[in-house]
């Protein structure tokens, strides 16, 4: 998919809030966690016309797995949360000349270079729980060699998200630890 589109054809969510806030300065924007873990938010955004309307005029949600990007390892809620005040706007009147936001196709050109996108790969609980034991495992072992062959048995697991990190960050971070 990337290089099919060329995104310069898409509006920041900045230039939506501000396009926003232009026309309609006593408005406002009310977003909502409806779901938080260790590997990822939703978040809904509500818009409103004016700041005393009791119904919102349109809505938009967004997901964001943690340490899918770099940015989200530190900011996945924050990055959620613009991704749904985004689609929020495009739901109203604010998408421009195409609806998905310049950084949800940034999203989708990050994931097109990933063998297996993590928007589309779910863990089961018990892929998680395993992953979860490697990671206490990890903190436990002394030799690098040890940690090379984790390494080498999990690297189609190193980059998904557990706990706020990564298989491949908690390897890095022990063999710098041990160093």
């Amino acid at each position: 998919m990337a290089g099919k589109f060329n995104l310069e054809d898409y509006d920041t969510v900045e230039s939506r809030v501000k396009k926003f806030w232009e026309q309609y300065p006593s408005g406002r924007i009310h977003t909502q966690i409806l779901h938080n873990d260790d590997n990822r938010f939703i978040v809904q955004a509500f818009v409103y016309t004016d700041r005393e309307d009791e119904r919102c005029v349109t809505s938009g949600m967004a997901e964001e797995i943690v340490g899918s990007s770099m940015v989200t390892k530190t900011s996945a809620l924050e990055v959620c949360e613009t991704s749904a005040i985004g689609r929020a706007l495009a739901n109203f009147t604010f998408s421009g000349n195409k609806r998905p936001s310049r950084e949800e196709m940034e999203k989708v050109e990050r994931y097109s270079k990933v063998k297996t996108p993590y928007a589309v790969r779910t863990l089961t609980p018990e892929q998680t729980e395993r992953l979860e034991k490697i990671l206490d495992m990890i903190q436990e072992i002394n030799e690098v060699d040890a940690l090379r062959k984790i390494w080498q048995d999990e690297k189609d697991n190193l980059d998904f998200p557990v706990r706020g990190t990564t298989i491949k960050d908690a390897l890095n971070k022990r063999v710098q630890d041990l160093s």
